[in-house]
Order: structure tokens, then C-alpha cells, then sequence
């Protein structure tokens, strides 16, 4: 659920997965851990003690619908924005690469940049804002400078779609 909202994303070669769906996928193993039957070896440190320390039905299940809630709104919110990630070309020899994910809905579009370091974990560093839902790096008006340290992205739109802000810094440090 923390996933979603520090809206991350992770990129495995040239794909990207995004937050909400990394985080449901932690949610499904979490689950499994909790309900699945303990072994019969050994007691747990809690019997030998006397003192129980399972957590109540009532939180699990209220933390549960939490999750769920979350991870479920995020992922409606790609699906009816019809949510695009790329993984921009950098042509950087180095481990930082740039991710875009667009959206638009009634008429109004957006996009956020992320940076992705080594172990493919990208965090949003910038958004924009578009009128009539275009979409700049789909339509390809978009300039990417990146150096070891890092660069900026740039995205344009036309006259009659404008994209505030247009310019991103791109930090690889």
C-alpha cells in the first residue's frame, strides 16, 4: 500500500511495474504468510511465554481493506486515465534511466517523470500538465539530455495543447 503512495516504479529490463501493482503483489504474499498454518516444529518465542502477541481479526482485517482500497484506486486510476510508462531512450552508459507515465482523462492530460537507479527502483522527481489530453512523449516532443550526473527532459506541446511545466531535471547523483 506504501508503495502506491510513494508512487515508485520498478523497471525490470525494459518493462515497468508500476507502484500499486508491486504493492499487490507484496499484499497476495503477505496474505499467504499470514494465513498460511504454522509448521509443527518448534513452538513460537510467544507460547513458551505465555503472553500472546497475535494481532486481532478486527486489525487484520481493517489493514487488509485498507491495502486493498489503496492498491484497487490506484490501479483504477491507470485504468481509466489509460496510464502509458515508457522507459525513455538515454543513451547514457550509466545506471540512470528515465521513466514517463501519461494520462489523460476528459480532456485534460498529465504525465510524471521518474528516475530509476541501479536496482531499478525509480521514485517521481517532476509532473506535467496538459490540455486536451496530449500526450508529449508519446507524440515524441520531448528532448532528453542526460550526463553521468544527470540532465533534463524536456517536454513540449503545441500551441493549442500546452505543457506546464515543461522542463524536468533529471538528478542521478
Amino acid at each position: 500500500m506504501v508503495l502506491s503512495w510513494l508512487e515508485w516504479v520498478l523497471v525490470v529490463e525494459d518493462r515497468v511495474v508500476p507502484g500499486w501493482a508491486l504493492g499487490a503483489a507484496l499484499l497476495v504474499v503477505a496474505l499467504v504468510l499470514l494465513w498460511l498454518p504454522r509448521s509443527a516444529g518448534a513452538p513460537a518465542a510467544d507460547e513458551t511465554s505465555g503472553a500472546r502477541r497475535a494481532i486481532p481479526r478486527r486489525a487484520r482485517a481493517v489493514t487488509t481493506g485498507l491495502a486493498v482500497v489503496s492498491l484497487g484506486l490506484a490501479a483504477v486510476g491507470d485504468l481509466f486515465g489509460g496510464a502509458q510508462y515508457q522507459v525513455l531512450p538515454s543513451g547514457s552508459a550509466d545506471e540512470c534511466r528515465v521513466v514517463t507515465r501519461e494520462t489523460s482523462f476528459l480532456m485534460a492530460g498529465s504525465g510524471d517523470v521518474y528516475v530509476v537507479r541501479n536496482l531499478g527502483v525509480g521514485q517521481r522527481t517532476g509532473t506535467w500538465v496538459t490540455d486536451d489530453g496530449y500526450r508529449p512523449v508519446r507524440a515524441g516532443t520531448y528532448d532528453l539530455a542526460l550526463g553521468p550526473h544527470g540532465g533534463t527532459l524536456t517536454v513540449r506541446g503545441a500551441a493549442s495543447d500546452p505543457v506546464t511545466p515543461s522542463s524536468h531535471p533529471i538528478d542521478c547523483g
